[in-house]
């Protein structure tokens, strides 16, 4: 087992040959869910490769003793995801993708951090989910490391390691996860290969050049590389649940 405590800000162990974890006493979490490859078959660059069957375990709603009420007043909960590696036929395994869905009232999509607790990920960001993108961004992150998903924004998670991956999400739970329009496409503008290289998929009208940027740091928000969201104030990530409030600070993430 190892230990991510350091990382996650509470007690929590990686077992890297079942793709678990096991929190510490008094912490529950919604039933676990495994992605299996068949369910991401229909967004990868090739649908009919072989290669290993459980490619992620999810773990939602994450009762942690004394943040539950405070979470659930910011409209937010608190998940994490353990990831296989290994290879999808050329590409590196990874999530199938999706982009958040947006309130009616505000039509600002809701937000997301992924805070890595083991292992290298790299976190592929497009600013729309059609098949003409204008900007894509590809954040690379280890232990300690922060990702913000910026509003409207269709992203994926690959791992980019050589074993297996675990990260801590921040996330609305109002926010509903949108794979349609990925779907229709066959996944994102690029396809991420196995040597962290990207293939642009032919599908889309427009492919630009991805942008290679560093993990991110908001301090006003607490976000920041060491700085495990549940260990500090939450009141400083409500960006994520009410990103209509904050447009200054999607206009710095995004900036070029």
């Amino acid at each position: 087992m190892i230990d991510l405590g350091c990382f996650a800000g509470f007690p929590v162990h990686l077992d890297p040959l079942a793709l678990t974890l096991r929190f510490g006493p008094g912490i529950s979490t919604a039933p676990v869910t495994v992605r299996r490859l068949d369910e991401v078959r229909s967004l990868l660059r090739d649908p009919h490769v072989t290669g290993p069957d459980h490619l992620y375990t999810i773990y939602m709603d994450i009762h942690l003793p004394g943040r539950v009420d405070a979470l659930r007043s910011l409209g937010l909960g608190y998940g994490a995801v353990v990831y296989n590696h290994g290879l999808l036929g050329g590409e590196a395994l990874r999530s199938q993708g999706h982009v958040h869905s947006a309130p009616a009232a505000t039509g600002v999509a809701y937000s997301e951090i992924y805070e890595f607790w083991h292992g290298r990920g790299l976190v592929y960001m497009q600013d729309r989910a059609t098949p003409d993108v204008t900007d894509v961004i590809v954040v690379e992150a280890g232990p300690g490391d922060k990702v913000v998903i910026p509003p409207g924004w269709a992203h994926a998670t690959v791992n980019v390691g050589d074993g297996p991956m675990a990260f801590g999400a921040v996330y609305a739970l109002e926010a509903r996860l949108l794979y349609e329009p990925l779907r229709k496409l066959q996944g994102t503008a690029h396809y991420v290969l196995a040597a962290g290289t990207l293939e642009p998929n032919p599908r889309y009208r427009s492919v630009p050049e991805a942008r290679r940027v560093l993990p991110h740091e908001i301090p006003e928000h607490g976000i920041g590389h060491g700085r495990p969201a549940m260990a500090g104030e939450l009141g400083l990530l409500e960006l994520v649940s009410r990103p209509e409030r904050y447009p200054a600070v999607w206009e710095r993430l995004v900036a070029r």
